[in-house]
């Protein structure tokens, strides 16, 4: 436990978090998974896997999840995950429209530390997630402060909810309606 803290610690700028994820914010930002039709799923800055296995958990068999880490250490421990849904992509979620489609994508989910990235790039990437997503597609994003800003001028419609955490989290549920 302690060298999993350390882990994110010394990490900070890329993680942006101090330990993993609750099960409370897991079990909530994948909420959107559906296990009774195949989706593509995209999750940004999978960490350790504690979010990952619970979408895993949740997948329909015949829907693929795509998990982009650019931490070492993280990307070892995720790529002890056998599963044949799961693909693991070693480059930075910036990259993450070299992969897909526009408008070919179901659910993203991120644990990305938006509040570092500048503004600039954070808007780029939060407009390609926008792009990626197919009409009715879902954007969910954690972070540890309240951000609206962020996602109302690029997504038709977002819900926030407060998440048991520590720090407390915000929970983002940002959709493409048209």
């Amino acid at each position: 436990m302690i060298s999993k803290a350390l882990s994110y610690i010394k990490n900070i700028k890329t993680t942006g978090a101090i330990y993993e994820s609750s099960r409370f914010v897991s079990r909530n930002i994948t909420n959107e998974i559906n296990n009774h039709k195949p989706q593509i799923v995209i999750e940004l800055g999978a960490g350790s896997g504690n979010i990952t296995e619970r979408i895993l958990s949740k997948l329909h068999p015949d829907s693929q999840l795509f998990c982009f880490e650019i931490e070492p250490q993280f990307y070892a421990k995720l790529e002890n995950i056998k599963d044949s849904r799961f693909h693991l992509i070693k480059e930075s979620a910036a990259d993450v429209t070299k992969y897909f489609d526009l408008s070919s994508v179901d659910v993203i989910i991120s644990g990305l530390p938006l509040s570092l990235f500048d503004d600039s790039d954070r808007r780029q990437l939060l407009n390609d997630c926008y792009s990626l997503l197919k009409k009715g597609g879902v954007f969910r994003q954690f972070l540890y402060s309240l951000q609206k800003n962020y996602f109302m001028p690029i997504f038709d419609r977002m819900e926030t909810s407060l998440e048991m955490n520590l720090p407390p989290a915000v929970l983002y549920s940002c959709y493409k309606l048209n």
